[in-house]
């Protein structure tokens, strides 16, 4: 009863208000009425992505267990906020398609790094058979790293080499040169153009994730003004390696090898971020982690690594080793 006066009230406001009879006001009422109840809420859909390229104002993502990858449409604040190799909740309020490519549209929620949930497979390492370093220079007191190199080349060790694609050899571009790749070209115009760099390495971790010189380069663009950010980078490319390499791997990857030098600088680049965030017993793990793995230290980690020894902060001022480099030491070439 109370339902039918609340209608007849309607009903009569609007009579007043139009002049209308009392059919024609509540058949326009009932039809606003119905018209408004029928509007569908939005809707939301909450799924977990993950990042396989950012640009200022996408996101491109793989939801698991789907094939086709979806570009997302969101704030730029959202897009910086993720880097590639880290899994995403979005919360969508829409999908579309476009000239068969797909779309949607959402805002991000959680984001976090875990990369043996990405479920790549690893890159293969090869076998090049056992090493012994006594055919390298030594070191010698006083220098500090003199023991811990006399330890590692006390004992032939096996050597290995990650494959072609932690360099971006082949990745969007003909395998077989080195030299010819995106992270290569990345590389040339990162100091001219940092943006267009950017974009080259976002092409090619969609080619593929694994490449892991990508991931360094991309924490190199931002090392300087954002070791946060850069950090994320870091952390990934180390993830990825590790996949490759298993729990217990007791090889060496030597600097030599033209392959192995993405994941030495992943290694390297993520120790300094960790020193100079503070978290110094972490940056030394990793650097003794990289002596271990690369005895002959091209890039120059034990200098980085007695420092943390002696108390000494982070700073790129005094020593060039604790500054991002190339790892180029002539006189600890093999």
């Amino acid at each position: 009863m109370t339902a039918r006066k609340d209608l007849k009230k309607h009903i009569r406001a609007r009579q007043e208000k139009t002049g209308e009879s009392y059919t024609a006001a509540r058949a326009h009422f009932l039809r606003c009425r119905d018209a408004e109840i029928a509007v569908p809420a939005p809707r939301t859909d909450r799924i977990t992505a993950i990042v396989l390229k950012t640009t200022m104002q996408s996101i491109r993502v793989r939801i698991p267990g789907e094939e086709v990858s979806i570009t997302l449409r969101t704030s730029g604040w959202d897009a910086m906020r993720v880097v590639p190799g880290q899994f995403v909740e979005v919360t969508l309020t829409k999908r579309w398609t476009w000239r068969e490519d797909a779309y949607a549209s959402g805002t991000l929620g959680r984001i976090w790094t875990d990369v043996p949930a990405l479920g790549l497979e690893p890159l293969p390492l090869e076998d090049l058979g056992v090493t012994d370093l006594s055919r390298y220079e030594p070191f010698t007191p006083p220098e500090p790293y003199a023991e811990m190199w006399e330890f590692f080349a006390s004992t032939p060790r096996r050597a290995f080499e990650f494959h072609e694609i932690a360099w971006g050899a082949g990745v969007g571009t003909d395998p077989g040169d080195p030299d010819d790749c995106l992270i290569a070209h990345a590389a040339e115009i990162s100091d001219e153009n940092p943006d267009e760099a950017r974009e080259v390495l976002m092409k090619a971790l969609l080619a593929d994730l694994r490449c892991i010189d990508a991931h360094v380069h991309l924490g190199n663009l931002v090392f300087d003004h954002d070791p946060k950010d850069a950090i994320r980078h870091y952390e990934i490319a180390v993830g990825i390696g590790e996949l490759s390499l298993g729990p217990n791997f007791e090889g060496m990857l030597l600097w030599g090898h033209l392959y192995n030098r993405p994941f030495l600088r992943a290694l390297h680049s993520f120790g300094l971020c960790l020193w100079r965030l503070g978290q110094v017993d972490k940056a030394r793990r990793v650097f003794e982690r990289l002596l271990a793995l690369n005895p002959p230290d091209n890039q120059g980690v034990r200098s980085c690594w007695d420092d943390i020894r002696n108390g000494l902060p982070w700073d790129p001022d005094r020593d060039p080793d604790h500054a991002l480099t190339t790892g180029e030491s002539p006189q600890l070439q093999a």
